[in-house]
């Protein structure tokens, strides 16, 4: 370790992400496909520990004993031939790959990616649990990876139904429980990509991408996740508020895009904001190839923040307040809770860079961005740890991993996240392939 740690920074960053892309017969296509990988960095009165594992799910086992992907991916195809697929007709299999976002439901953790599976480990030990076995017909086939934990520690997250009749559909799983609780449903020919959603005390945010799903794909194809969505800039984009007290549901034309992330959502007065990162097709699906990446090759795709005022009677205005972060953060007790006037993100700094190359803090309210770059190194999600007791909305640190080329192992920053000044570098022992999402476990 370089530098100092702040005396009070104790607890474990915990970090998701794929692995594993190529295997002995056959290799994975895309950077979401890779095979998942828990790593969690402890910190403990000025010392730090490392350790990870794989996630030991059936796709995994399977996937090692067969030396080839053994399920269908984000880009690549279910390896099981037509007449295979015909003994699940109607009921694809899904893969339980985890390997993107941790969520906490109660006091037990879970990983989750775009299926409707929720896969347990343990944040200490990283060891794999059991799936959680769900004893309800809610009937969703996809779920955005992003759920959101509650202060009672009860989990929310948009499921997607498919079929003749399609549906997102927000539900509730309270700790310990085995029913989802369906709390209202958005009926629609055919639902958009679907990666996350935003929530204010009283409403949940859904948006519509214009990548729209081919539900007969999913249900009778062994195509791969995303190329069962067709791109559909004719019908454009919708934004959809449901109601967390009665189920309603009020909803807004807007252009078509395509959104992984928001930062937030809150509400003014009689308006509902939703500040939202997104681009203007899907070419960023086909940028995130690995072949493309590991060609060094230009990302080429440059995000957009758009902030989308919804008000009565379909009424919304659009702001474009800047462009290029993405894997956004705002301090935890405001994400689906009150209205923050500063995120974090990583930035895509310098158009010609082939990653992720700074990480940047933005006030929401002037607009003010403050950056940090570690030379040409790739600049990962940061995660936000506030301060105990803190009263400031950035008192606190970011925790950055970072990795450049000739680094022996990735380096993961601690700055002040405030002034975006680096106070440590801690220096992993091994590289930590480029992953998607953190999470903070005091």
């Amino acid at each position: 370790m370089e530098g100092r740690l702040p005396v009070w920074l104790r607890g474990s960053l915990l970090l998701n992400g794929p692995a594993l892309w190529d295997l002995p017969q056959a290799s994975y296509r895309h950077w979401f496909d890779g095979l998942a990988m828990l790593h969690r960095v402890q910190f403990d009165e000025g010392r730090v520990s490392y350790r990870s594992r794989f996630l030991q799910t059936e796709d995994y086992r399977r996937s090692i004993a067969s030396s080839a992907p053994a399920f269908a991916a984000f880009d690549t195809r279910d390896p099981e031939s037509f007449l295979e697929r015909l003994k699940h007709f109607g009921k694809p299999r899904v893969t339980d790959n985890a390997a993107v976002v941790m969520s906490r439901i109660g006091d037990r953790w879970f990983a989750t990616t775009e299926g409707p599976l929720l896969v347990g480990f343990d944040p200490e030990t990283l060891q794999t649990r059991p799936t959680l076995a769900l004893e309800d017909d809610l009937g969703v086939q996809l779920m955005a990876a992003h759920g959101i934990t509650d202060s009672k520690g009860s989990y929310w997250n948009v499921g997607v139904t498919l079929g003749p009749k399609c549906a997102y559909k927000l539900f509730r799983l309270q700790p310990g429980a085995r029913r989802r609780e369906l709390i209202g449903q958005v009926r629609l020919p055919k639902p958009g990509y679907t990666h996350a959603f935003a929530m204010t005390p009283r409403h949940a945010l859904v948006w519509e991408t214009a990548l729209r799903a081919q539900p007969l794909g999913f249900l009778l194809t062994g195509r791969s996740y995303i190329h069962n969505f067709k791109w559909d800039p004719v019908h454009g984009s919708m934004l959809h508020a449901v109601s967390v007290g009665d189920g309603s549901v009020r909803s807004w034309e807007v252009p078509p895009m395509v959104a992984f992330h928001a930062i937030q959502a809150y509400e003014q007065g009689d308006e509902t904001v939703l500040e939202l990162i997104v681009y203007d097709d899907p070419e960023i699906m086909d940028a995130l190839l690995l072949e493309r990446l590991r060609s060094g090759a230009p990302l080429g795709v440059t995000p957009r923040l758009m902030r989308y005022r919804l008000r009565a009677r379909g009424e919304v205005t659009m702001e474009n307040f800047g462009q290029g972060l993405e894997l956004p953060q705002v301090h935890p007790a405001r994400w689906a809770r009150a209205k923050a006037t500063v995120a974090w993100g990583t930035l895509l700094g310098n158009p010609s860079s082939p990653f992720f190359d700074a990480t940047e803090r933005i006030d929401l309210a002037s607009g003010e961005r403050r950056s940090w770059r570690r030379g040409t190194a790739v600049q990962l999600e940061p995660l936000f740890v506030p301060r105990p007791g803190a009263d400031n909305e950035d008192d606190g640190v970011l925790l950055v991993p970072t990795l450049a080329d000739g680094d022996v192992g990735s380096m993961i920053a601690v700055l002040d996240a405030e002034t975006m000044e680096c106070l440590a570098m801690v220096k992993a022992p091994q590289v930590i392939p480029f992953g998607y999402h953190a999470a903070w476990a005091g």
